[in-house]
């Protein structure tokens, strides 16, 4: 069980910037805040990149947004909070909840830059916004590999997010979210009003200048085969090198493995920020709660027995990706340990998560079937932004384990898993899940759903058959390993 950790009120977001993560304090900061998500839309082929190449040309798309983004927001005292793939969050500070003007004029500012960025769009086909004000809790990213992205919890921060994912779910004919429209929640009528950014005449010299900045810090392309070099991989979390060093992934240089992707939501927690919203004492509570639940989770990566990135946290959501050396090494791990690995995660957070009272966790898990000369399936690029880090993963295994938080929406206790990786499943796993139900009331063609209470009882019955597995060691040949009821 993680301990209390201790917490200090931070002044405003620009305090959140000097804050070190060695420091024994951690910042937190209840506020208003208008929260702006921006989704760019590309190509299928590069938004579930299945090769180097065409993760490159993702990444790199990605952080000319993210440039383009954090240059529009630093104009009205906002911050990039978080980077989640083709996902962007920014937050604006603002006076009062009705202080709209303001955060419309800083979303048109940011569809005028991003216009002018991607005029070309040989790879961006468009993007779309979801935007909703209230206060909100922020916190400082705390993962294994020191990254700077910020965490906000609370409705306002959550919503917009929900929302824009569950319009990606359906058709595009079908969408009430428009390619280049902003939707608002309207909280007189509790329900999302849409606009038309193109239609606002605008004076378009500030987006210039801006998006000229943004494409002259755009970085140049480096990238190379990480699985190739004489690389140490432990068995712990990834060896990543700090912003500015020669070890530090860029969006040109991103480290290359194959392997899975697991996303864990914290189900429930955002409701108890909502029940505290007007309680300062009991958000300083909660921020140190979800403190010690960051601390806990690094530890797990530290410790568990597969080679782990940490991406940084999506509000109340962990995301790590099991990564291989090896197309082989990949296969061989799949069919019992991509289940495992998030049965072990469950059991060694869940008295945490119930200890600080959500309901437990919610799994979306992917990896996909690797391209055969694609050299990797996990690519993660590091996006640095002044003096700030945000890791990116790209490969299908990231976004298609968004896409499972999506499509199905599971609850505590709940395993979707890409049907791709079912089918490689071992039998006992395999036969544990079910076709899942999407958001829509339809079957999914996509997925399938298992209780952790049944994937429990296949693994007690798969360990207690004894059969070995084969198990890649760091700098090892594969070797017989007994199975275990649990990684420790």
């Amino acid at each position: 069980m993680a301990d209390q950790i201790a917490v200090r009120l931070a002044e405003s977001l620009e305090d959140f910037r000097s804050f070190k993560a060695e420091s024994e304090i951690w910042p937190f900061r209840p506020m208003i805040l208008e929260h702006v998500y921006v989704k760019l839309d590309l190509e299928h082929r590069y938004e579930n990149a299945r090769t180097a190449e065409d993760a490159k040309l993702f990444l790199k798309s990605v952080a000319r947004a993210v440039a383009a983004a954090s240059k529009t927001a630093e104009q009205y005292g906002g911050s990039i909070l978080e980077v989640q793939g083709s996902m962007i969050h920014a937050g604006l500070p603002l006076a009062g909840l009705d202080d709209a003007a303001r955060a419309l004029e800083f979303i048109q500012s940011l569809h005028d830059a991003l216009e002018i960025v991607f005029q070309a769009r040989s790879r961006v086909l468009g993007w779309r916004m979801t935007a909703d004000t209230g206060k909100t809790l922020v916190v400082a990213g705390r993962g294994a590999h020191g990254d700077d992205s910020w965490v906000s919890l609370g409705p306002a921060a959550n919503n917009p997010a929900k929302h824009l994912y569950s319009q990606l779910e359906r058709p595009e004919d079908s969408r009430s979210l428009k390619r280049f429209h902003v939707g608002f929640f309207d909280r007189q009528s509790e329900s999302w009003q849409y606009a038309d950014l193109r239609k606002t005449s605008r004076d378009m010299d500030e987006s210039r200048v801006i998006a000229r900045k943004a494409l002259e810090e755009e970085p140049v392309l480096r990238f190379f085969d990480v699985i190739g070099e004489n690389r140490t991989i432990l068995a712990d979390a990834v060896n990543i090198g700090a912003p500015g060093t020669p070890g530090a992934p860029t969006a040109d240089l991103p480290l290359t493995y194959y392997g899975w992707v697991m996303r864990s939501d914290l189900d429930g927690f955002t409701s108890l920020v909502e029940k505290s919203i007007d309680d300062d004492a009991r958000l300083e509570k909660l921020a140190s709660d979800f403190y010690s639940i960051m601390a806990a989770s690094g530890a797990f990566v530290d410790r568990h027995s597969e080679s782990l990135i940490q991406l940084p946290w999506a509000g109340d959501n962990f995301t790590a990706s099991a990564v291989f050396r090896s197309m082989d090494a990949y296969r061989d791990a799949v069919p019992k340990r991509l289940i495992e690995l998030s049965l072990d995660f469950d059991k060694d957070l869940e008295s945490d998560a119930k200890r600080i009272g959500s309901k437990g966790w919610a799994h979306g898990i992917a990896g996909g079937v690797p391209h055969g000369n694609a050299g990797g399936s996990i690519y993660v690029a590091g996006m640095e932004i002044g003096d700030r880090r945000f890791l990116v993963g790209a490969g299908e295994g990231f976004g298609r384990s968004i896409q499972a938080f999506a499509d199905i929406n599971p609850d505590a206790g709940e395993f979707v898993v890409l049907k791709d990786d079912w089918d490689q499943l071992d039998d006992g796993y395999m036969h544990s899940f079910t076709q899942a139900e999407n958001t829509r009331g339809g079957q999914s063609s996509l997925f399938r759903i298992g209780a952790s209470s049944g994937l429990i009882r296949a693994r007690a019955r798969i360990a207690a058959d004894g059969s070995p597995t084969d198990v890649t060691m760091s700098r090892a040949k594969p070797e017989p390993v007994t199975p275990r009821h649990y990684y420790r």
